[in-house]
């Protein structure tokens, strides 16, 4: 169960506005977050994620000395608002025995029978008109969670919803724009396995998407591999039988998770036949570890 549009609508509801810049900035910042909305719920993502880092980057800025919209003590007043009103609701709904599993910026994860679903949405109703924000649902057959930030859950009617490092190009906002993809095929097979239970190894030997298999980073300085120079920004996957790693051309150092990794600075015309499938099998068989799956039984999960 999450607030819709959180930090923004504390800003809005409140009225708060930097003192230097005057009650134009909520004209401003609320016509951006009703952009947001409206692309949401149309399904237009690119908008959505786009007008997403506008709002909260804005948001963020309240905390930055260094820009024009510097106001510490409206980040304190949004940050402890939002976290007192959702303890409001937390409180309400453990005090009455519906188990909280976990919460974050702006919601909660709700672990309850169907019997109770009646009083859950009458307890969100009666904080909606408390505070006067909006929450949405959505619900899930089961939640698997390295922590509150990076989890995946799957739907009742068996979508998957997948956030931080397990979703599409593994960061919180799904985005090409907010991070380097990192083996997505790993994360894929966790996905499959828990939706549907296809298994790891099979999700893995059956793609033929050769971008899925890559790690991209940025290396300051540049990288190099057997003396070669490769660049700031390189791409590699890894290869059967390759032994050796990258490594940043001024230390020396090996650059992270690159032992047995082959760079791949230009994507092959034809998929690659030396990928070591064994790899990437045990890399989404530690996922699983990771998100607790290991303590339970898969058959059960279906």
């Amino acid at each position: 169960i999450d607030v819709e549009s959180y930090y923004p609508r504390i800003i809005l509801n409140l009225g708060l506005f930097p003192q230097h810049i005057g009650e134009k900035f909520l004209l401003i910042y609320g016509k951006i977050v009703e952009r947001r909305v409206a692309a949401k719920k149309s399904l237009n993502k690119l908008v959505a994620n786009m007008l997403k880092i506008v709002i909260n980057g804005s948001f963020g800025k309240l905390g930055s000395r260094w820009s024009k919209l510097y106001a510490p003590d409206l980040m304190l007043q949004v940050t402890l608002t939002g976290q007192l009103c959702l303890l409001m609701l937390i409180e309400r709904l453990e005090m009455s025995g519906i188990s909280v599993v976990s919460g974050n910026t702006d919601g909660i994860v709700v672990k309850t029978s169907s019997k109770n679903k009646a009083f859950v949405e009458d307890s969100v109703k009666m904080w909606e008109r408390h505070t006067g924000f909006k929450m949405e649902y959505t619900f899930y057959k089961s939640t698997h969670s390295r922590d509150v930030n990076n989890y995946i859950a799957v739907g009742i009617e068996g979508g998957v919803k997948a956030k931080g490092i397990y979703s599409e190009f593994g960061s919180a906002l799904g985005s090409r724009l907010s991070k380097n993809p990192e083996t997505l095929i790993c994360s894929d097979a966790v996905k499959e396995l828990l939706s549907k239970g296809t298994s790891i190894e099979e999700t893995v030997k059956s793609c033929r998407d050769f971008k899925r298999f890559v790690s991209v980073r940025t290396v300051k300085g540049g990288a190099v591999k057997d003396d070669v120079y490769l660049g700031k920004a390189i791409r590699w996957y890894y290869k059967k039988d390759e032994y050796g790693t990258i490594n940043i051309k001024k230390s020396g150092n090996k650059v992270p998770k690159s032992n047995g990794a082959w760079p791949v600075m230009d994507l092959p015309s034809e998929f690659p036949t030396d990928i070591d499938y064994d790899w990437y099998i045990n890399e989404a068989n530690d996922m699983l570890v990771d998100i607790g799956v290991v303590n339970e039984s898969i058959e059960s999960l279906f």
